[in-house]
């Protein structure tokens, strides 16, 4: 049985940071370029990160209530072991990992994407997140 009360925390965090991704790219489509943007264009890719951040504990949980967590495994191996296990299904995995890869080029700052890259990829998938969020749901 997953911890309910860290899994409800996850929910609330994921939650929360969407409605604050979903804002904020709002705002950047909507803003005519000026200097302060700047921050907003940071602070979009600190809520990616930070919403990838939730997926993570997510995820090692997930893998824990399942018997497959092990010590080391990393984001992909993880994302593999539960798409095979039908725990993810195929399109949320591939999106988890493409959003794993763009959060480590942000998070690592090489071949860091672009805001515009960034958006477009929120925009087709926006779907995708809040589907993320009816997973944990199903463990409560």
């Amino acid at each position: 049985m997953l911890n309910e009360g860290r899994l409800l925390k996850i929910i609330e965090d994921m939650t929360e940071v969407l409605e604050n991704l979903k804002e904020c790219k709002s705002v950047l489509e909507e803003t005519p370029e000026e200097k302060n943007i700047l921050y907003i264009e940071f602070g979009l890719k600190q809520i990616f990160v930070d919403f990838f951040i939730t997926v993570e504990h997510l995820i090692s949980m997930l893998l824990k209530e399942n018997k497959k967590f092990k010590i080391g495994i990393d984001m992909k191996q993880s994302l593999f072991i539960l798409n095979k296990d039908n725990v993810i299904y195929e399109e949320i995995y591939l999106f988890l990992n493409e959003a794993r890869l763009l959060r480590n080029r942000i998070s690592h700052r090489y071949k860091e994407p672009s805001t515009a890259e960034l958006i477009e990829f929120i925009n087709s998938n926006i779907d995708k997140f809040d589907k993320v969020v009816d997973i944990a749901k199903k463990y409560l």
